[in-house]
């Protein structure tokens, strides 16, 4: 890509001629039309001079990134239509296999994992081990935590969730210290409460904090990534109601939280941070199941648990995910790994 370039705007060169200035001399000295800017939130007055860019120049292509999720997260907003949003997820266990124990499987889709699972599970599991899925589910989901022990892996996670709230969260919500202080136990207690008993309410008592502060932060966490908001009920006058249930995001921070989590809240947050990273895909929270998925038009239900879990005592349209590592045995009960395949 010869017509591609890539700079930090922290750069101090950058900040002395103006990030509008320096791309427009490129541009136009130089022909580059394709712009790849690191930590752009950390240029002073970066979305209005994006929006100028863009405005511009339309044969201008733009990637932009930063440290700061929340900050980009705030500059999206800003920037609406002129910008598409792309979300870098944690590492599947199909990456991590890969990455770790260099054993490179296809990616399953979605309905090849419904209707197709007994045959895969057969291919996939050859080459697998069940502690390979036990490393995945406590260190797996981050690149630095590939190579290191659980003790490093946990410091350096943990230091980035401390950074998202004490400093991100400042960057876009002026909070008091005191405020703050309080919100860095948020994940803790998230960790170690089972989600069906999380509220606002519960969390506001939990911390200290006024609960429309603990919604707000509840909220701008789930849009970048840290916390999963699972939807209670389908219908309009239940979504009215703002009822969810809270997980992490990914099984790791459970860990790094909690030196013995519920192995049933491992199970169901590793199911939902899987099924989250597919697109155009609902997942809410009905009656009589463990979770409703809704994708292409069709609604699926779940059971997520252990290997006593029967699929004939349910109804049809309901998949029982089992916490096992041998293949399927049934055509509506599917291994929980598998689902660290999908695409």
């Amino acid at each position: 890509m010869s017509n591609a370039f890539y700079f930090s705007a922290d750069n101090a060169a950058i900040k002395a001629n103006g990030l509008f200035d320096f791309v427009m001399f490129c541009f136009q000295d130089f022909g580059v039309e394709m712009f790849f800017i690191d930590e752009i939130f950390k240029y002073t007055n970066w979305k209005q001079e994006l929006k100028n860019i863009i405005d511009s120049f339309p044969q201008i292509r733009i990637v932009f990134s930063g440290s700061s999720s929340m900050a980009l997260y705030d500059g999206v907003i800003d920037l609406g239509r002129r910008v598409y949003d792309y979300r870098v997820h944690t590492l599947s266990f199909r990456e991590y296999l890969k990455l770790k124990h260099h054993i490179d499987l296809p990616q399953i889709s979605f309905d090849d994992l419904l209707y197709n699972h007994e045959k895969l599970s057969v291919e996939y599991s050859i080459p697998l081990r069940k502690s390979y899925f036990d490393e995945y589910i406590q260190m797996g989901a981050y690149p630095f935590g590939l190579g290191v022990d659980f003790g490093s892996f946990a410091n350096l996670l943990q230091k980035t969730l401390d950074r998202i709230i004490l400093e991100d969260l400042q960057y876009i919500r002026n909070y008091q210290t005191q405020s703050l202080d309080k919100l860095s136990k948020l994940i803790y207690f998230i960790a170690n409460t089972t989600p069906s008993e999380l509220s606002i309410n519960h969390l506001s008592q939990k911390i200290g904090l006024d609960k429309n502060v603990v919604d707000n932060v509840l909220f701008l966490l789930s849009k970048i990534g840290v916390i999963h908001l699972i939807q209670k009920g389908q219908k309009l006058s239940e979504k009215v109601r703002k009822e969810y249930n809270i997980f992490l995001s990914d099984t790791n921070k459970y860990f790094v939280n909690n030196a013995a989590p519920d192995i049933g809240i491992i199970r169901e947050a590793f199911f939902v941070s899987e099924m989250q990273k597919i697109r155009h895909i609902e997942i809410s929270l009905p009656e009589r199941s463990d979770f409703c998925v809704t994708y292409e038009g069709k609604q699926y239900l779940f059971e997520i648990g252990g290997k006593n879990k029967n699929p004939e005592k349910y109804p049809k349209n309901t998949f029982i995910v089992k916490d096992i590592f041998s293949p399927s045995e049934h055509s509506h009960s599917i291994p929980l790994w598998m689902f660290g395949f999908l695409n």
